[in-house]
């Protein structure tokens, strides 16, 4: 050997020996998975000048599957390609290398030995050795593959195994670098769940909690901002938002975003990713585009804060002894979480989120139960009332019993005035809604806003193209009748009355005389018909009065209408007015009862909104005998309330007001105390 082979031979080594301290490298870092196994398909065909590497992994069914490739591929070379039954006979060699577990040099057209079947269907060198991948969330034993040239020596060959197998050591030693990276950012996620639990259930106030849901849940999903929305009827309101002390309810973020949540809770989903790009349901649509306008958000996901009130177990059958449990959940909430930058997919923000919504559902729900006890905030404030940490003798006792007994006496030997509140707008008696008789287009509008008309004035003026088309057609068949009728009378005049054939032809057109008469009469009831209906479309005022409806011409005027839909209203202001009352359906009892006891109608008096300072009065006209929901989804019954309009200045339709029925008199506790009493006969006696 010459001193130039020598030292080539030598910077051969070198060169390998650099490649693999730099995959050493490289296997305890945090590079993921596809950067190492390209680096080390990469190194080793540098080291050998190799055409081609492959990784090959055992899928579910036990057949191998290409995971990585570099270079050449011997299954898919366009110069030299292979048969299907070759590229079987190349799998079953790698499965057969995989099975026996040990780095082999197979040559070309070669197998493992004469009990294999597999064989090498190249015409170059294959070195295959067992390889661990890793492969989330477990790690597999796959086969390393290396295309290269036949060496031209036994050392050669023996260098390159050893070479080889040295690399696919370091691919194990990758895969326990990041199993036991796992592990720490499991054991910290651990640590973080578990400071979280703890200080989630701390308080059982329901604010200090959603405070808690909304920081530390941050912190644990990793997110920019997390929201916390509590539920009220059909509604959701934010109660709190991370890093942020106070919530400001009229601001226009805060009213999008509830009005959002409100459309996808509606839904009844487990939850919601919403990305950039995709196409989401209609009824969610405007709600999200509006709420992404102003908080920029790159994702969102929203999740119920749920609570599982019980489980309930149903026998399918009385002898069965399968049984199929399910569980009743209460929404009280949501959480939203939203990201303000591009992240990788992958399952570890939901995994988090899902687990604070399920912790914070249950935080709050124990938190909204507590502050529901009867006698909570008395309570709350005697717990840290300076009188409990005294030590009271008995005479205190005695002097704190006679004050109490003094305290009841007063409540309930004193009378007071029992009033029931509820809401109420003003409108005059004579109003009315003013709609489309038909299909069509609304063409003029001859009267605007606050104008004065008198009963049957016309106020609007509508067109139909179906009917004016018809009312062409039939006034053009009129005219080719009546021409068709001239033409027969003088036909009639000029034929001689003693010729035999003219006389029957005076009975034919005597006979299609009489059938055009017939059809012309048909054709003016039509006529008479269609005007009708032309003049229905020309709407009037039924009363006298005033024009309500603002900017008619902008919502109306060349607008299509249905029949039936209102499109504008008038009423009589000068005439008498009334009080629409809404009352709690829970509070109607105490109305019906004051009013069955009183002769009189019961005395009602209001406040305007618009002028707080002055107190009007009324009486009860009439009480609904049904109930009927708001728009928060609650049971209300309409009371209606007489008044002297006279003494009212401002009155507008539609002005709100507060309104109080006078129901008599009760003992001053129970009018402090009425709903306190109600609950706990609710909630606690059950009647």
């Amino acid at each position: 050997m010459t001193t130039d082979e020598s030292s080539s031979i030598e910077d051969i080594w070198q060169e390998i020996e650099t490649l693999v301290l730099g995959l050493a490298q490289l296997s305890r870092t945090g590079i993921s998975s596809q950067k190492f196994y390209s680096e080390l398909l990469d190194r080793a065909m540098r080291g050998m000048s190799a055409l081609g590497g492959l990784i090959w992994i055992p899928n579910s069914t036990g057949s191998l599957e290409l995971q990585n490739c570099l270079g050449l591929n011997p299954e898919s070379n366009p110069d030299k390609p292979l048969s299907q039954q070759s590229i079987e006979l190349h799998r079953l060699l790698l499965s057969e290398a995989l099975q026996g577990n040990q780095p082999v040099t197979i040559g070309p057209h070669s197998g493992l030995s004469e009990q294999h079947q597999g064989t090498n269907p190249t015409d170059e060198n294959l070195i295959l050795c067992p390889v661990v991948v890793e492969n989330h969330p477990a790690r597999q034993t796959g086969i390393l593959e290396i295309v290269h040239h036949p060496p031209k020596s036994y050392a050669a060959q023996d260098g390159f195994l050893r070479f080889i197998s040295a690399l696919c050591e370091l691919s194990e030693d990758y895969c326990q670098h990041q199993q036991l990276q796992r592990l720490q950012e499991m054991e910290i996620l651990w640590d973080q769940f578990e400071r979280f639990s703890e200080h989630v259930h701390v308080h059982l106030n329901s604010q200090q909690t959603a405070y808690i849901i909304a920081n530390e849940g941050r912190t644990l999903i990793n997110c920019d901002r997390l929201s916390v929305l509590q539920r009220t009827g059909k509604a959701y309101n934010l109660i709190a938002a991370s890093g942020v002390d106070i919530i400001e309810r009229r601001s226009e973020s805060v009213q999008r975003l509830e009005s959002l949540v409100g459309c996808i809770q509606s839904t009844n989903r487990d939850f919601w990713i919403m990305e950039g790009g995709q196409k989401y349901p209609p009824q969610i649509t405007e709600s999200l585009h509006a709420y992404l306008d102003l908080a920029s958000s790159r994702s969102l996901m929203i999740f119920p804060l749920k609570h599982i009130i019980e489980e309930q177990k149903n026998d399918a059958t009385e002898s069965s002894q399968v049984q199929h449990a399910t569980s009743e959940q209460l929404v009280l909430g949501a959480i939203v979480v939203e990201q303000f930058h591009d992240l990788e997919s992958d399952n570890t923000l939901l995994n988090r989120a899902l687990a604070v919504s399920r912790h914070g559902g249950t935080a709050l729900y124990n938190a909204l139960q507590h502050e529901s006890f009867p006698f909570f905030t008395v309570l709350k404030h005697w717990s840290y009332s300076p009188i409990r940490k005294k030590n009271m003798t008995w005479r205190n006792a005695i002097t704190g019993m006679v004050i109490l007994t003094l305290i009841c006496a007063v409540l309930i030997l004193t009378p007071a005035d029992f009033t029931i509140e509820g809401s109420g707008t003003l409108q005059p008696v004579d109003q009315q809604n003013i709609f489309a008789t038909a299909d069509g287009t609304v063409d003029e509008i001859l009267v605007h806003q606050g104008e004065q008309i008198l009963a049957g004035d016309t106020l609007v003026i509508l067109r139909d193209s179906d009917l004016e088309l018809e009312f062409s057609r039939v006034r053009g068949e009129i005219q080719t009748t009546q021409k068709r009728l001239a033409v027969i009378q003088a036909a009639r005049l000029d034929l001689n009355p003693t010729d035999i054939n003219a006389l029957q032809k005076a009975n034919r057109l005597t006979a299609e005389q009489e059938e055009l008469n017939e059809r012309l009469k048909s054709l003016k009831e039509q006529l008479v018909l269609l005007k009708n209906q032309q003049e229905a479309l020309k709407l009037k005022s039924p009363i006298s009065g005033e024009v309500l409806t603002w900017d008619l011409q902008e919502k109306l005027l060349a607008r299509p209408v249905q029949r039936g839909q209102r499109l504008l209203t008038v009423a009589d202001l000068k005439g008498p007015w009334v009080l629409k009352m809404q009352v709690l359906d829970s509070e109607i009892g105490h109305v019906l009862e004051a009013h069955q006891q009183n002769q009189n109608p019961l005395p009602v008096s209001f406040l305007l909104l618009t002028d707080p300072g002055q107190t009007y009065q009324g009486t009860i006209e009439k009480i609904a005998a049904t109930a009927e929901t708001n728009e928060e989804g609650i049971p209300t019954v309409q009371v209606t309330v007489k008044l002297d309009h006279e003494s009212i200045t401002g009155l507008r339709p539609g002005a709100s007001v507060l309104p109080q029925i006078d129901c008599g008199k009760r003992s001053l506790g129970y009018v402090w105390l009425r709903r306190l009493i109600e609950t706990i006969q609710r909630e606690v006696l059950f009647f």
